[in-house]
């Protein structure tokens, strides 16, 4: 979350330009992929008796709600803006973060009780 906001903090000018058109929608998607899959891996690992729906809701609901914070945090940074494309991006990076990340735990335990 502070490598987000760090990143959100950086004036429009400062940032790199890359000549590939809403590049900037998949870096929005893969940084809030790896914060809910991070979120969802301490909850799951913090967890006696993971709850893989709870655990699953709370990771991307809150990756998505710092998303939120994120898009309105850089409406008051010089030369960037809000923008609901760069949250939609959040949102379902956050939601498929969480997904994979626990799709990972179910893969492994099935492949534990196998053995």
């Amino acid at each position: 979350m502070g490598l987000i906001y760090y990143a959100s903090s950086v004036p429009g000018r400062e940032m790199p330009k890359f000549d590939v058109p809403n590049i900037d929608k998949l870096f929005h998607f893969v940084e809030y992929l790896v914060l809910a899959f991070l979120l969802a891996r301490a909850f799951y690992n913090t967890s006696s008796k993971p709850d893989y729906k709870s655990i699953f809701i709370a990771s991307a609901l809150i990756a998505a709600l710092y998303g939120i914070s994120d898009e309105f945090h850089q409406r008051f940074v010089p030369e960037r803006s809000c923008d609901i494309i760069d949250l939609l991006s959040d949102i379902a990076g956050s939601i498929a973060g969480a997904w994979l990340s626990l799709y990972k735990e179910k893969i492994k335990s099935a492949v534990d009780k196998a053995v």
